[in-house]
Parts: C-alpha cells; structure tokens; sequence
C-alpha cells in the first residue's frame, strides 16, 4: 500500500499534485482575470469551490504523504472518504466550471475561458487519483484477506486429519 515517500513518488500522488496545480493556477488566472458581472453568484461558489478543493487536496496528500494513519480502521475509512471527496469536489468543480463558462455572455472569446478549462481537467485528474489510490489500498487488503484465508484453510485441512483408528486394535 501506499504511504509515505511511496506515495509522493506514485501516480495517484502525482495526480493529486497535478491535480491541485491545475486548480490553483485555474482559480489564480479566474481570479486575476475572470471579469463576469451577468453571475455575481456562480462567480463566488467557483472561487469557493477551487479554494475548498484545494485546500482538501492539500490536507489529504498531507496525510498519505505523512503516513499519518496507521490502523486498518482508520485507512479502511480514509480511503473510503478520499474516494468520496474526490468524486464530490470533481462534479462540483465541473458543475460549476460549464456553467460559469456559459455564464458569461460578455467574454467573447475563447483564451477568456482557459481558467475554467484548467479547472476541469485539474477536477478530472483529482477524481482519477483518488480512484487509483482507493484501487490500490483494495487490492492490497484483497491480497491480505486471500493470504488471510489460505493460510488458515491449510492450518484447518492440518489439523482435520486424524490418524485413522485400527479396527483390530
């Protein structure tokens, strides 16, 4: 499983520092150039929904990065809840990315909608990490719960056979 130095060097941790670059630089260009007065309200929950994403992003790569949890419960749950908040933070971020680009009627052209653009493929990116690391935690306590189960299969079948009793005895 991933932790540590082994998930800084891993394609999910990649992704998720791919991921949070795209994001901040998306929300960065939006807010230094993202001029849109047709959606005072969509232009709030964008700026919003980049900077809450970005800082979950940061608070979770922290902690795989870190090897903060150790217990099987507790990674059983964050793997759980970073799959969630990666799915959560990619259709918000995309909801709110098409329609603040079809918002906006006064910016006519295309580089005018590069900040929203990065913003969905950062989202893209962030929902593809956290699949790929709720992949390999799986696969590993699989892995685990198969070795779990043949050995105590062959320590059952070992202790089954009993020596077989002489009838002429």
């Amino acid at each position: 499983m991933l932790s540590g130095a082994g998930f800084i060097l891993s394609v999910p941790g990649i992704l998720k520092i791919v991921s949070l670059l795209c994001i901040t630089i998306g929300g960065s260009i939006f807010a230094a150039f993202g001029e849109c007065t047709e959606s005072i309200f969509w232009t709030i929950t964008y700026i919003a929904s980049s900077t809450m994403s970005v800082v979950l992003s940061i608070i979770s790569y922290a902690v795989y990065a870190a090897d903060l949890v150790k217990s099987p419960l507790s990674l059983k749950t964050l793997h759980i809840a970073e799959i969630a908040s990666s799915y959560m933070l990619f259709f918000l971020l995309l909801i709110v990315s098409i329609v603040k680009m079809t918002q906006c009627s006064s910016r006519k052209y295309t580089i005018d909608h590069v900040s929203e653009s990065i913003t969905i493929v950062g989202a893209i990116m962030l929902a593809i990490g956290g699949t790929l690391l709720f992949l390999d935690w799986y696969s590993s306590v699989r892995v685990d719960d198969n070795r779990t189960n043949a050995t105590s299969q062959t320590e059952n079948e070992a202790n089954s056979q009993h020596p077989r009793k002489s009838i002429m005895v």
